[in-house]
């Protein structure tokens, strides 16, 4: 994985939203995301030292974030920015890195995708984790056992 600085921060940080299913067709669904991303639960990101991002509309709360320089955990809301409709969590990282046990599933566009292999073989990752693929047409995310989409 690879961090970047949120928008108007300067800590990289891993995000992620949090979503139901219904929310995940609506954010795939209009073509707006691409559907690809590593699913972690919640006790995971906290493990990790994440959490849940402030939706801040004020200006002076905002900067009083950035201020103690914690600005990677607030987001601008308000005029025509608004952000809440997801519920955003973060991780600060420099160097993540993940466990096999840590990673729930790994979102894909489609069942032929693979990655590329390490030598002959396929990373770790990909062979021992569930595999969730979303499909465009259904509109719906299918899950594959580990080892299945090999």
């Amino acid at each position: 994985m690879r961090t970047f600085p949120p928008y108007g921060a300067e800590m990289g940080c891993v995000c992620f939203s949090e979503t139901t299913i219904e929310h995940l067709r609506f954010l795939l669904g209009d073509g707006r995301y691409l559907p690809w991303g590593i699913v972690l639960t919640r006790e995971q990101v906290l493990l990790k030292g994440g959490g849940t991002v402030a939706c801040i509309q004020e200006e002076k709360t905002l900067a009083k974030f950035k201020e103690a320089g914690l600005d990677h955990w607030a987001v601008r809301t308000g005029g025509f920015t608004d952000w809440t409709h997801e519920w955003e969590w973060r991780i600060p990282w420099h160097r993540p890195k993940m466990r096999l046990g840590e990673v729930r599933a790994i979102l894909v566009p489609d069942a032929s995708w693979r990655p590329v292999p390490k030598g002959e073989e396929l990373p770790e990752l990909w062979v021992k984790s569930r595999i969730w693929v979303w499909n465009a047409k259904e509109k719906k995310v299918g899950e594959h056992e580990p080892g299945t989409l090999v």
